[in-house]
């Protein structure tokens, strides 16, 4: 009877979470008409490419007849896969360290700092955004990609630290002892050794910054202005506010923004989980 009930609420659970993007991507294959008719489609009578057209190809003669939105799509993909990638090498560059620090060193002090790294997640961003804002604006970097990069770091790197340590300590001190042994010294004995071996809490660690860069929006929103440094996540919700985008243009949009976390996800998905579970064995 457990069972039963347990596998009854992660089917709905599974439904909740994945029936609303199968319809945003059946509306995605739809035309305009379609989706408006009454009763509603749930699935496209002739499936449509021309929603994609829009957007993969911005200078032809369909996104011109659809105004700016579809044009700056592409362009933002980039600055956020760029964001993104900014933000993954700097978490692993500060997060590796500071793990490390806190599973093999002793200092005073470590369990409160690693809490109050924890507790700065704690504070919302909308309760930041003015200051954040005028110490960009004081330092020049509005409307530029280092500045949502630089404010993405601050919200994942605690996380990072949390996730490395967690998984760090699964790793037996006996391997760096045999490396020193060796002739190897510590930084040596970290990266030929402990690095490799940490490879799937590392990938957990990169593909949670990377997500996280990838979805943000509140802060990007606050930073930046013209399309040379504005994320896909922007410029997808502006589309709703275009009078030429229709919604199958809109649900297109959408499903070509979320490609690139959908696809990491799925690809990394068993190393993920594996980085992510393997530091609650031992604590």
């Amino acid at each position: 009877m457990k069972r039963a009930v347990v596998i009854g609420l992660a089917l709905l659970l599974s439904a909740f979470l994945v029936l609303p993007f199968l319809w945003l991507l059946l509306t995605s294959f739809m035309v305009a008409a379609e989706v408006l008719s009454v009763p509603p489609h749930w699935i496209p009578e002739q499936l449509s490419f021309d929603n994609y057209g829009f957007y993969l190809d911005p200078s032809g003669q369909q996104s011109l007849q659809a105004g700016n939105a579809t044009k700056l799509l592409p362009r933002s993909l980039v600055n956020s896969a760029i964001i993104a990638l900014l933000v993954v090498a700097a978490n692993l560059a500060l997060g590796v360290p500071a793990a490390y620090a806190f599973v093999r060193l002793r200092f005073r002090g470590s369990s409160g700092l690693l809490m109050l790294y924890l507790a700065s997640r704690m504070v919302p961003a909308v309760a930041i955004m003015v200051p954040v804002y005028v110490f960009f604006a004081r330092m020049e970097l509005l409307d530029t990609l280092a500045a949502p990069a630089i404010a993405h770091i601050t919200l994942t790197l605690p996380f990072t630290v949390w996730i490395l340590k967690g998984y760090l300590q699964t790793i037996p001190q006996e391997l760096e002892d045999a490396a020193r042994v060796d002739r190897c010294n510590r930084f040596q004995a970290v990266t030929k050794i402990l690095l490799p071996v940490a490879t799937p809490g590392l990938l957990a660690a990169a593909m949670f910054a990377f997500m996280t860069s990838w979805g943000e929006f509140l802060l990007s929103s606050t930073l930046t202005r013209t399309i040379s440094s504005t994320p896909a996540t922007i410029i997808i919700s502006n589309l709703a506010t275009d009078p030429y985008v229709s919604r199958t243009l809109i649900s297109a949009g959408a499903i070509i923004s979320v490609i690139v976390p959908v696809v990491l996800a799925l690809t990394f998905q068993r190393v993920i989980v594996q980085g992510l579970v393997a530091g609650s064995v031992k604590g």
